[in-house]
């Protein structure tokens, strides 16, 4: 590789840095439709209609990211769409969660990445300071409980707490058949 070519690369991931840095500064200003807007046409997530993002989420990248309608996202919530994150409809997102799709390779000689999609299915509340890992599939209904390190397959209509994620109880299915749409002035 010559020095031009070099410099190049170094220049993009300059640019991306400063993508990211824009990125996130922007999604703590004030205004639902701001995020929104910032979301849908500078990060280019797909996002369905009626859903509250607060101030202070976190992207890691651009694209990747699709979330369905009536949907919550709440303040220092990580979505990480290097893998694919599906977030379905009705899904609540406490404060501080982590939803994660890209990890490093610990086999790997030289740390390298890799990345495997995540999907949450729709009804789900995932609670404050829950940690969603890459390839998790978290059904329709169910509950990640505060604090919680979900992998692999969470069961439908089921609450898990711990670490690892460990099924508690199940929930009754006529559970969260809607979300008030979270919006306050300012935030």
């Amino acid at each position: 590789m010559n020095t031009g070519s070099m410099s190049r690369v170094k220049w993009r991931g300059y640019r991306f840095d400063l993508f990211l840095v824009g990125a996130n500064l922007l999604l703590r200003l004030p205004g639902h439709r701001f995020r929104r807007a910032i979301l849908r046409h500078m990060v280019r997530c797909e996002i369905g209609d009626r859903c509250a993002f607060e101030r202070g989420i976190h992207i890691t990248g651009r694209g990747g990211v699709r979330v369905g309608r009536d949907c919550n996202i709440n303040h220092g919530v990580l979505l990480d769409g290097g893998g694919g994150l599906v977030i379905g409809s009705c899904v609540n997102i406490s404060p501080e969660a982590l939803l994660l799709t890209t990890e490093h390779d610990p086999d790997s000689p030289a740390f390298d990445g890799r990345s495997r999609e995540v999907i949450i299915g729709d009804r789900v509340w995932i609670a404050s300071r829950a940690i969603i890992l890459p390839g998790a599939i978290i059904g329709e209904g169910a509950i990640v409980a505060a604090g919680a390190v979900a992998h692999g397959e969470v069961p439908p209509w089921s609450i898990v707490a711990g670490n690892p994620a460990r099924l508690v109880r199940s929930r009754p299915r006529e559970a969260q058949a809607g979300l008030p749409c979270y919006r306050r002035f300012l935030h």
